[in-house]
């Protein structure tokens, strides 16, 4: 009865997924949402650093967090074309030929 229960909730899991890619609306919600909460933790870590918002150094503090926070997008995507490129040995979808 336990593999049963077990294969059901591996189900359920998979298709809660399987919705997730199939609706942009949510896929969106989801970005916008972790992006609202980085926004708050780096306002919160700038004004630690006793940093008041309006100011040169408190513009400049988020600037730098939002500039990590690309440079770690694009490092990502560049460590998932790189799989894609092991994946697809060279295929011409991957190597630009």
């Amino acid at each position: 009865m336990g593999t049963r229960t077990t294969l059901a909730a591996a189900l359920i899991l998979n298709l809660g997924l399987l919705q997730a890619c199939a609706n942009p609306e949510a896929a969106q919600a989801s970005r916008q949402a972790v992006e609202a909460d980085a926004q708050t933790k780096d306002e919160a870590k700038c004004r630690e650093n006793g940093l008041e918002p309006g100011t040169p150094a408190y513009d400049n503090c988020r600037a730098r967090f939002a500039q990590a926070r690309a440079d770690e997008v694009a490092a990502q995507e560049r460590r998932r074309l790189e799989f894609q490129k092991t994946l697809g040995g060279g295929t011409s979808d991957y190597s630009g030929h």
